[in-house]
């Protein structure tokens, strides 16, 4: 049977697609300018306006060489790939504990603890009472600075919360009979219905330590060594003389109009690991949180 489109629908449609059509250039609009832009002649890049849809000129990769020989790029990267590894495994880990814990009925804090969870929040001690803390524990210019205080998040842990409430007891009551205990009833048989939350939950913890950059500058202003990639590429966008930042000498003066250039290819090194991770677990975005059902 052939369901009539009403002309409404059809309206509908086009202005649907449309809007959807603009809002997708506007995302890749820019991040395509800043690709161009990064493999175009300095000189032209130097002189031109606006959007590019095209590289200036001929090909380069001098960007990307005047990165790559700067070692403080390498550095800031090998300490952003050892946040990511250390907060994801950690604070995944600790936020399916925590959301596995209250989310059981027969728990007899959960109320308490779940609004103690919901209060942080909202409210905070602030950047003053944090820094202090940080600092009377002693890990001022230690690594751990940056990955204790953002190990796990309360939002985190409520999406796992509901993830777990959401599976049917029927699967743990099961479990239970066969001689399972809590431990095991969690990583064996109530993880995996939920290993698309928990794939969402990595990608959060991934992309937020990726794009971290002020807690290092607060908490590691004597240890340059342990800052992240993102703050080193703060430092260079920020700074005018960015040649001078790459070489450590004068040797790149602004006649040789690599300083946008340079500005370009440092973006695309910070964000294109993030580009090329996501299309991967974009599908866990979409997917239900419970897989399969019970039978009885």
């Amino acid at each position: 049977m052939i369901e009539k489109v009403s002309f409404s629908r059809i309206v509908f449609n086009i202005l649907n697609y449309g809007f959807m059509i603009l809002l997708c250039i506007a995302c890749v609009a820019p991040l395509w300018h800043v690709l161009m832009s990064s493999v175009s002649d300095p000189r032209a890049l130097m002189a031109a306006k606006g959007l590019l849809l095209k590289p200036l000129g001929d090909i380069t990769w001098k960007g990307y060489q005047l990165v790559f020989k700067n070692a403080n790029i390498i550095t800031g990267y090998m300490n952003t790939l050892f946040y990511v590894a250390i907060t994801t495994i950690l604070g995944t880990t600790l936020t399916v504990l925590a959301g596995y814990t209250i989310s059981r009925e027969n728990m007899k804090l959960k109320a308490p603890i779940t609004i103690m969870i919901l209060f942080t929040m909202m409210f905070s001690g602030g950047l003053i009472p944090t820094y202090m803390i940080i600092k009377m524990l002693g890990m001022i210019n230690h690594s751990v600075a940056v990955i204790i205080p953002g190990v796990i998040n309360a939002f985190y842990i409520i999406m796992m919360k509901s993830a777990f409430e959401q599976l049917p007891n029927s699967y743990e009551e099961s479990a239970k009979i066969d001689g399972a205990g809590p431990l095991t009833i969690m990583i064996k048989i109530l993880v995996p219905l939920i290993k698309s939350t928990i794939a969402v939950i990595v990608m959060f913890n991934i992309v937020q330590q990726w794009n971290s950059w002020f807690p290092a500058s607060i908490y590691l202003t004597k240890r340059r060594d342990l800052w992240p990639l993102q703050l080193f590429m703060r430092e260079i966008l920020v700074q005018n003389d960015t040649g001078k930042i790459l070489s450590g000498s004068d040797a790149l003066s602004k006649a040789d109009y690599t300083t946008n250039l340079v500005k370009y290819c440092v973006t695309i090194v910070g964000t294109l690991p993030i580009l090329c991770i996501y299309p991967f677990v974009q599908k866990y975005f979409v997917k239900g949180v419970t897989l399969g059902g019970v039978k009885g």
